[in-house]
């Protein structure tokens, strides 16, 4: 297992072996141009058994058609675990049915997948080192994703650690990294995870559920924030104040986490996905708390996963080029970061916005923003998300086409324009 950590010494030298090696050289996990695939398997119930070993390895052969080369595989709906979890031990209290979908899909029969045999996240840690794939976890940070069915049976016992509104309202079911129950318990869940054999775990602060620095006015930091400032919390929940001061409690918690894989023995990458990371602005701080310049400076995270760039309508693909330089200039060697090569199109800046803008096919542009990855000094890109067939037949072979030949290798970060 490798991490990823940069001596910030060593990067010329690193540099310097990719450029002298060959095509053909065996490519270290350091060196290789990631292909990181999300995987929610949920999504793939309609045409696999998500809850059966044939079906988990069926799920894994037709996102490896990408050329994935990691797999951030989803562990979770809400607080709901999808593995035979200890710690979140409320699969079989009844209190919520698990049969239910939350929209107009047709139910799929019991989905159990805490009682899932085999265990689902140590069964796909297994199968992807046998095709070669490093396990990851895709974590999201909500914990109330369609709440009515996925709200965990810890939040329930413990509505006293729920955020709060400005006006003391409480997020049923979200509960405050402020408070030290609430970190304690997450770290549990990790130590599943790493009992399970992950490589790399990561964090989507793009996936919050609505949660903002808005839900965070509970005794820990209002306190803090008083003692500090001299002055109560201002009612804006977007005073840049109010944000930056949410944002050290999110940084705590990521330092802990931090330590705690450290601590572990093991060697898991850390990663983080930030949404419209750029342009550069305070965006992030004011949306999801998430001040990542810092965590970089810090050391705390290993892998900076862009979620997507706020690119020109007008000059889609020179802008994304732009975006992305940025971006890695700010990790300059001391992180990885991966760029989106993102189907989905909530953002409204996925590959279809592009197909829109350019009237060029979907494939074509997946090698485009690959591409344009690979030249701009990125460590890789990140698929969201492959369910079945999201990424068309042509994309994914022209995908695996790419990243298993000319962008094979990490490439040296391209000089400034």
């Amino acid at each position: 297992m490798t991490t990823f950590r940069f001596p910030r010494a060593a990067g010329a030298l690193c540099c310097l072996a990719l450029m002298m090696a060959s095509p053909q050289t065996a490519v270290s996990a350091a060196e290789r141009f990631d292909v990181a695939a999300w995987v929610d398997h949920f999504d793939f119930y309609r045409s696999f058994d998500t809850e059966k070993a044939e079906g988990l390895a069926a799920i894994l052969d037709h996102v490896r058609e990408t050329g994935a080369t990691s797999i951030l595989w989803r562990n979770c709906g809400g607080a709901t675990m999808r593995y035979q979890s200890r710690v979140e031990a409320h699969h079989h209290d009844a209190r919520i049915d698990k049969r239910r979908v939350p929209d107009s899909r047709p139910i799929a029969g019991w989905v159990r997948y805490g009682d899932a045999k085999p265990d689902i996240i140590r069964h796909v840690v297994k199968l992807c080192r046998q095709r070669g794939l490093r396990p990851g976890i895709h974590w999201p940070y909500e914990e109330t994703h369609w709440s009515g069915w996925t709200i965990g049976g810890w939040n329930l016992d413990h509505p006293q650690l729920w955020g709060r509104t400005v006006d003391g309202q409480p997020w049923c079911g979200r509960s405050s990294i402020a408070h030290e129950a609430v970190i304690q318990h997450k770290l549990d869940l990790v130590d599943e995870l790493l009992d399970r054999g992950i490589e790399m775990l990561f964090i989507d602060f793009w996936r919050i559920g609505g949660w903002s620095p808005a839900y965070e006015y509970v005794d820990p930091i209002t306190a803090s924030y008083r003692r500090i400032h001299g002055a109560p919390p201002p009612a804006n929940s977007r005073d840049i104040r109010w944000c930056r001061h949410v944002s050290t409690t999110v940084t705590a918690y990521l330092r802990r986490l931090r330590r705690h894989l450290d601590a572990s023995g093991r060697k898991v990458e850390l990663a983080v996905g930030i949404p419209a990371i750029a342009p550069l602005s305070d965006q992030a701080i004011l949306t999801q708390a998430a001040d990542w310049r810092r965590w970089i400076d810090e050391g705390l995270i290993d892998t900076l996963v862009i979620n997507f760039v706020k690119w020109d309508r007008k000059r889609p693909l020179e802008s994304t080029r732009a975006l992305y330089r940025d971006v890695v200039r700010v990790a300059a060697g001391r992180c990885r970061v991966l760029c989106p090569v993102q189907q989905y199109n909530y953002s409204t800046y996925g590959l279809p916005a592009y197909e829109e803008a350019t009237g060029k096919p979907n494939a074509e542009l997946a090698q485009a923003l690959t591409r344009i990855a690979w030249e701009e000094g990125a460590h890789g890109i990140s698929l969201e998300c492959v369910d079945h067939n999201n990424y068309r037949p042509a994309t994914r072979a022209a995908l695996r086409t790419l990243t298993t030949g000319p962008c094979r290798s990490v490439r040296p970060r391209a000089p400034s324009r």
